[in-house]
């Protein structure tokens, strides 16, 4: 079996992730670098695109690394300081980027949520939180109920969790409903209270989300923007790996946010 190229591993990401859906995001989905490596026998997986992350990915010898943030937001930046060291490495060093933000929150499968519902064992899951038309989220029931410290104490061993998680108990205390919209994903707060969701989990709370949750009487748990975020990555890397029949690696570097 040769090995695949660069194109062909993007082209199949589009496709399974649903990039055509989510026109909104501020995040250039799919490929954001290509490299003039003309086969990939080795991918890094991680949730940033860091320069110490591009960094590691070279060291063990990867030529794409597929990450959830990625280095092309919005309009196109000058290409100077460090972001032109960062691309002067991929290029000089034959590493591609592919970064997927929001369709990977998002996806029933592979996303952020969906894996963090199966981690809980929801049932009924499904898409959640609309943004620009394309979910960005899940919801998901509970077999039986548990306490906002029982969901928090299984999510609390996640790589790079908030250390105790952030807890706003302002709404229900026996969760049976959970809404998962992981990130800065506070702004859902009006939808999961008019969904009647007893919990929303995500990773990163705004300064808002405090009164916010109060108000609403919402009970909300965050974990940590990094920790929420590794789920969907992680996936990934293992379809990749299977379909491609690649070496992969994770690269595990923590922001503590």
């Amino acid at each position: 079996m040769t090995n695949p190229s660069v194109r062909e591993i993007s082209s199949f990401l589009d496709t399974e992730l649903k990039h055509a859906d989510y026109t909104k995001d501020a995040s250039l989905n799919g490929l954001q670098i290509e490299s003039s490596a003309s086969s990939v026998q080795k991918i890094g997986f991680a949730v940033d695109a860091g320069l110490s992350v591009a960094q590691s990915a070279i060291e063990q010898r990867c030529q794409l690394l597929v990450v959830h943030h990625g280095v092309l937001w919005g309009e196109n930046a000058p290409i100077t300081g460090p972001w032109a060291r960062k691309l002067e490495l991929f290029l000089s060093r034959g590493l591609s980027l592919y970064a997927s933000h929001l369709p990977l929150d998002g996806h029933l499968v592979h996303g952020n949520a969906a894996q963090i519902a199966l981690l809980l064992s929801l049932s009924d899951v499904s898409p959640c939180f609309e943004y620009g038309g394309a979910p960005i989220g899940v919801r998901g029931s509970l077999s039986s109920p548990q306490s906002i410290e029982q969901i928090a104490a299984t999510l609390s061993s996640i790589e790079g969790a908030l250390q105790p998680p952030l807890l706003l108990p302002f709404g229900q205390r026996e969760i049976r409903s959970i809404g998962i919209a992981t990130g800065a994903g506070t702004a859902v707060i009006p939808d999961c209270a008019a969904l009647g969701i007893d919990l929303l989990i995500t990773g990163e709370p705004k300064q808002a989300a405090y009164h916010m949750a109060k108000e609403y009487e919402c009970s909300v748990l965050c974990i940590g923007h990094y920790a929420s975020e590794t789920f969907g990555i992680r996936a990934l890397e293992r379809v990749l790996a299977q379909r491609f029949n690649v070496q992969t690696v994770w690269i595990s570097e923590p922001t503590g946010i």
